[in-house]
């Protein structure tokens, strides 16, 4: 008899089963409809750092400040954009895509025997600093990384050569002309004004081994051995570990230190090293190994590579290098440049590609020729692309613009050149910048069902033109919401308070049911949630003719629920009692899959959604005189009159 076997349902014959026994088969829980984030903006433009053509993704101005560098006061600037954007509201994050003219290059600089190079290119670079210390263990050193905003990065404990050592008896003094080798270079001595390799003795100077050490430590020769050592009486214990030549490296095998007396009034014995391993050359390729893939103490670094080079120099401790020649490649980069390419690698706009974002646009980009690729773009994506006309447009030009363009669909939203200021904490200055920044700003804090007709837009302290004190007339603002375009208003004319906001909350569709932000931005949430895994699933199941089949009654019952999610105040507006959506209706059953639909491999599901509508003119009819007939209340009214209820009709 068998026991033990379990399996997923579906992997095994269940009628062929020919072992007696007891058989596990489980039955996976049915996916629910998750919807995806409404929140997340793209930004295609120029950086001061981070990766070319590459998603990235970043949550507020400081996270952009070290992934992509600081707001700079230039076209077609990310991070001047997240600044102003962030500033609508802390719910917002961004997907991010730098872009370059070619000319972009990586900060550099050498330290010891290894050159350090930025992770990626442009300015930011300039600021890493790299540095050298003492590691914990013993000979062992510890390069650091630093780089501005972060902890710096440590690499500890990464050992160096093991000094050879030994030790000489010294005796004697020399006299005129005597000539001491060491390491193959010889030290003369002589009685007054020494020259080259020649040590005075006499009255100025008593050579000692202290005195004579002294002078090998200090001279410029390259051919000199230098050592450090110790003297206890006559005895000389000595150490290579600063031992330099132009033949071999610290410690190196076969390259012991070797004392040799020529001169009859100096006596020494002994006098070779030993016990030396490892060359200055391996602790250099070690330092890069380990910057470049990490070690126990550390993982690879985030900002630099590091490349060995040929060198047996030691390291010098704690002098701090840091790097330069970074530079961003932002000065010829082009309209073009930000729309990039569409086949692999993909580059600029088209970088975007899957990345699930809400909304986008291209940074200052103006090209109006683009228009309608970046409008097919956000439609296949199924994204939002908010976009502006130049600074200081007017609105018949604006008009003609995005007539001309050929741009009619819900999916693109044009605003005004009436450009907003917002304050620049970084650079510390009020300045212009793009309404786009706001745009999607305020949809990067706005719920999908919600649309940008009369929301703050928190950050902005002036438009161009509420700093010449000039306002909108109803003529100009009804040219505006029948026009398909946008305007930032000026706190004087914002209908719900003393604030900033958009005027018409409509995209460039001339579709009267559909050119609100609202559709575009609801639709968009629903279709990705149709589009999703939970959905994928019932592909490859199995569907009957039977009217109760369960495939189809799973699929219903997986948009039903989705669809009462969204109906439930808890996730809508529950002050109101509203929910994201108004009502819906699905239909999965034998009326929309008729069994030569099924024989094709088709499964149909209707859903229908329907949208909350948004209160665009609200009119209040007042009958006032001496001869208007009231109903008064009879008895006293209660406090919750006076509060929303969802039971209110209006």
């Amino acid at each position: 008899m068998t026991t033990g076997t379990v399996f997923l349902d579906g992997q095994q014959n269940l009628a062929a089963l020919t072992v007696p026994g007891v058989y596990g088969d489980i039955i996976l829980p049915t996916p629910q409809l998750l919807g995806t984030p409404t929140n997340i903006e793209g930004l295609v433009g120029v950086a001061s750092w981070g990766p070319l053509n590459a998603v990235m993704g970043v949550s507020k101005p400081s996270d952009m400040a070290t992934t992509f560098g600081p707001p700079m006061i230039r076209p077609y600037d990310m991070s001047s954009y997240v600044s102003a954007a962030s500033q609508v509201g802390g719910a917002i994050g961004f997907f991010c895509v730098r872009v370059s003219d070619g000319t972009d290059l990586a900060a550099t600089a050498n330290i010891g025997g290894v050159t350090i190079t930025g992770k990626y290119t442009g300015v930011l670079g300039n600021k890493i600093n790299v540095s050298i210390q003492n590691g914990s263990l013993a000979n062992s050193w510890m390069p650091v990384v630093g780089f501005p905003g972060i902890v710096p990065e440590q690499f500890n404990n990464i050992t160096g050569p093991t000094p050879a050592t030994g030790s000489a008896t010294f005796s004697g003094q020399p006299s005129n002309n005597d000539v001491l080798t060491i390491g193959g270079t010889s030290v003369t001595f002589v009685t007054a004004n020494p020259v080259g390799s020649q040590v005075q003795i006499g009255s100025s100077l008593a050579v000692t081994l202290s005195n004579l050490l002294a002078f090998l430590l200090a001279s410029s020769d390259v051919n000199l051995v230098k050592f450090s050592y110790a003297l206890s009486s006559n005895v000389l214990a000595f150490s290579a570990n600063q031992f330099v030549n132009s033949g071999g490296s610290a410690g190196a095998s076969g390259n012991s230190l070797t004392l040799a007396k020529v001169s009859t009034a100096i006596t020494l014995s002994g006098a070779t090293l030993t016990g030396g391993a490892g060359t200055w050359q391996t602790f250099w390729n070690n330092v890069a190994s380990v910057i470049n893939s990490g070690n126990a103490f550390h993982g690879p670094s985030q900002f630099v590579i590091a490349t060995a080079n040929v060198s047996t120099v030691p390291p010098t401790l704690s002098t701090q290098t840091t790097l330069s020649g970074g530079t961003d490649g932002a000065s010829n980069v082009t309209d073009a440049t930000l729309m990039g390419q569409d086949i692999t690698p993909r580059k600029g706009m088209f970088a975007l590609r899957n990345a699930g974002v809400d909304c986008f646009t291209l940074c200052d980009l103006s090209t109006v020729a683009d228009y309608a690729a970046i409008a097919s773009f956000a439609l296949s994506e199924t994204c939002y692309a908010i976009f502006a006309s130049p600074s200081g447009d007017t609105i018949a030009n604006c008009l003609a613009t995005i007539t001309n363009a050929g741009v009619d669909t819900p999916w693109f939203k044009y605003i005004l050149g009436d450009w907003p200021t917002f304050y620049d904490s970084f650079n510390g200055v009020s300045r212009l910048i793009n309404p786009s920044a706001f745009g999607i700003g305020i949809f990067g804090n706005l719920s999908p069902q919600l649309g940008s007709l009369n929301k703050p837009l928190q950050g902005i302290s002036a438009t161009q033109r509420s700093t010449l004190g000039q306002t909108y007339s109803d003529t100009e603002l009804s040219q505006i919401n029948t026009g398909r375009i946008d305007v930032i208003l000026p706190p004087s004319s914002s209908p719900g308070g003393y604030y900033f906001s958009f005027a018409s909350g409509r995209n460039a569709s001339s579709n009267t049911a559909a050119n609100s932000d609202i559709y575009p931005r609801l639709t968009n949430f629903l279709i990705r949630a149709a589009q999703s895994k939970a959905a994928g699933s019932f592909v490859g199941q199995l569907q009957s003719i039977q009217p109760n089949d369960q495939t189809r009654a799973k699929a219903k019952a997986l948009f039903d629920g989705f669809s009462a999610q969204l109906a439930s105040p808890q996730v809508g507006l529950g002050i109101n009692g509203q929910g994201m959506i108004d009502a819906w209706s699905v239909q999965c059953d034998l009326l929309n899959n008729p069994a030569p639909l099924q024989a094709l491999g088709y499964l149909f599901l209707y859903w229908q959604v329907r949208y909350l509508n948004e209160v665009r003119y609200f009119v209040v009819k007042f009958a006032g005189g001496g001869n208007v007939t009231i109903t008064p209340q009879s008895t006293p009214p209660t406090p919750s009159q006076f509060l929303p209820s969802a039971n209110t009709s209006l």
